[in-house]
């Protein structure tokens, strides 16, 4: 089903069609409908333009978009790993995260501009999977911003009252820590290697 706005864009657009399909004659007579023809002229290609971009902004931002190229299907399968430690498969399988944005929601940075940066990195990713060469081990641009954990877990009860978490609160939230000094199996390529995969009943 498409969403609401693609649906009034589309409509508008029709309108703007037969409007200047039906009327070009006539308008291009008077100077207010000359105008109107290149506010249309102008409009339409703009709106298109707009209504794509938002489209396959959000399509792009779906776990099974990020999960089509076979080079990611393992990162798609550890999400099920059977490994109570794998932070993907800890989130994925308890429901932490959206299981439609799940790549997104955890890859995304939170910062001012970070879905554009997100957006940016994944159009890198698209343009080495036609046209570059896929490095044999996939890794980060940069190293994983323990800001984005926090973007959720900063002021969850059970984050801040777990033990472990304690003597390291202040570091982590000063950016002098990472939270995979200790949660360091991000995916666990291994447990799918050897089919060790958890399911729901």
């Amino acid at each position: 089903m498409l969403p609401g706005y693609v649906v009034v864009a589309l409509v508008v657009g029709v309108v703007l069609v037969g409007l200047i399909y039906f009327n070009v004659p006539q308008m291009a007579l008077r100077t207010g409908g000359r105008i109107t023809l290149l506010i249309g002229l102008v409009a339409l290609p703009l709106l298109i333009s707009t209504v794509n971009l938002g489209f396959g902004f959000h399509q792009s931002s779906r776990t099974e978009f990020c999960l089509s190229c076979h080079e990611m299907r393992p990162y798609g399968m550890s999400l099920f790993a059977n490994n109570r430690t794998a932070v993907s498969a800890v989130h994925y399988q308890n429901r932490l995260i959206d299981r439609d944005t799940t790549c997104y929601s955890c890859h995304a940075d939170y910062a001012m501009f970070g879905d554009v940066t997100a957006k940016m990195n994944g159009l890198r990713h698209v343009w080495v999977h036609y046209f570059g060469k896929i490095p044999e081990k996939i890794a980060l641009y940069h190293p994983y911003a323990s800001a984005n954990c926090l973007h959720c877990h900063d002021d969850s009860r059970k984050f801040v009252e777990t033990a472990a978490h304690a003597p390291v609160l202040d570091a982590l939230y000063d950016g002098k820590t990472s939270c995979l000094g200790c949660h360091n199996v991000a995916h666990d390529l291994k447990a799918v290697e050897a089919h060790k995969l958890w399911q729901a009943k």
